[in-house]
């Protein structure tokens, strides 16, 4: 399989959506689950078309969507992973920080990943070892250079459950780093320590349609992934830090201590 031919294809599917989803912003409707999770209208209409072109482009290869309601499990056999809408809440606040996120996992790995930001008008697609680019900025892809834990900026996530692990986490950065914060969006998040805007991410519970695409943009950065215990990251790793790479063990420290 051409990873980087299947690559801008999926791009062009990404960038249509996106720009729909665009004009679809302040008309957005929620439909709420709980008082905290909600989708809308807009999540929908992403996640019906995207079924509708990735069968056509490779029409034996399974599709596992947020919007299907179930867990995406582990597996070896090829997949795609697609978040029609990550960010939701952003989104319906007419903020920007909001996107898509598509990867093919094969082996248990991501072997492509596509993410676009349509508000921002950054579209990045990444094959293992290499990146490809649309967005305005996105040449700009390299992480930072900070190697002060102390004077680095890691921004952490919310999860649907018990907020006691976003509780011990966002304690032990702010005890250790600067100022941690939370964005409510996992792609734009890591995105973030791709370009180089932040130093590190820390996730303690992702889905894999949260980070199957942008962890392996992080990397081809020049970033490190892992979990928190220091595994090797995979799309179905159950927590993820992502960093410059220069700090990591410094991070994991703070985080297992």
């Amino acid at each position: 399989m051409n990873y980087r031919n299947l690559t801008n294809s999926v791009m062009e599917i990404v960038d249509d959506i996106g720009m729909s989803l665009l004009d679809l912003q302040g008309k957005a409707v929620k439909s709420p689950t709980s008082r905290k999770d909600f989708v809308t209208n807009a999540d929908l209409k992403s996640h019906r078309w995207f079924l509708r072109e990735l069968k056509k482009l490779t029409p034996k290869i399974q599709i596992f969507s947020e919007e299907d309601g179930k867990e995406i499990l582990a597996t070896k056999k090829s997949c795609w992973i697609i978040d029609p809408l990550d960010g939701t809440i952003n989104y319906f606040h007419q903020l920007e920080s909001w996107g898509v996120s598509v990867a093919l996992v094969s082996e248990g790995q991501t072997q492509l990943g596509v993410v676009f930001f349509p508000a921002l008008g950054e579209l990045i697609g990444a094959t293992y070892g290499e990146n490809l680019y649309a967005g305005s900025s996105a040449k700009n892809l390299c992480v930072r250079d900070d190697a002060d834990l102390s004077q680095a900026q890691i921004w952490t996530d919310h999860i649907k459950g018990p907020a006691d692990p976003v509780i011990d986490i966002f304690g032990k950065l702010t005890r250790h780093t600067l100022c941690p914060q939370v964005r409510l969006c996992a792609t734009y998040s890591l995105l973030n320590v791709a370009f180089g805007n932040i130093a590190g991410y820390v996730h303690p519970a992702p889905k894999p349609e949260d980070i199957a695409a942008a962890c392996l943009i992080v990397e081809n950065a020049g970033g490190k992934v892992t979990d928190i215990q220091g595994n090797p990251w995979t799309p179905f790793s159950k927590s993820i830090v992502a960093t410059n790479g220069l700090l990591h063990d410094q991070l994991l420290s703070v985080l297992n201590n």
